[in-house]
């Protein structure tokens, strides 16, 4: 086996966290096509955009070629659509972004500190579907 060091950078973790947000139902996004919730975003790209904070700890590898698992937690600012349960929504984010983040990267998630900052209120949502 042919020893070296791996290295994800924060913006591969970070567009992880993006792509798991766009797979939970309530959550807005403007990460592209894909998502009903891309299309609204995108016309109020500035009021849903994400944002996401990476703080990493990279795996070590010892001389006895034991090596250790990479650490990373999150803080992700969310806007969720107007009359979902936030407490449910913010659990289900949490699960898909833990599951993305380990299964591509094998990195341990220590934790996902979310901040819902706005509510995309449903007379936006009914109207941005309704031209899509």
């Amino acid at each position: 086996m042919i020893g070296g060091k791996t290295i994800i950078s924060e913006e591969v973790f970070a567009d992880l966290v993006k792509t798991a947000m766009s797979k939970v139902e309530n959550v807005a996004v403007s990460i592209g096509d894909g998502s009903s919730f891309a299309a609204i975003a995108k016309k109020v790209a500035e009021r849903v955009v994400p944002q996401v904070n990476v703080k990493k700890t990279d795996a070590i590898t010892s001389e006895s070629d034991q090596s250790t698992v990479g650490h990373v937690s999150f803080e992700v600012k969310v806007t969720v659509v107007y009359g979902a349960n936030i407490p449910e929504t913010i659990i289900k984010l949490r699960e898909m972004i833990v599951h993305e983040v380990e299964t591509i990267t094998g990195y341990q998630v220590d934790k996902v500190d979310v901040l819902v900052e706005k509510l995309l209120k449903s007379d936006e949502v009914d109207v941005d579907k309704a031209e899509a």
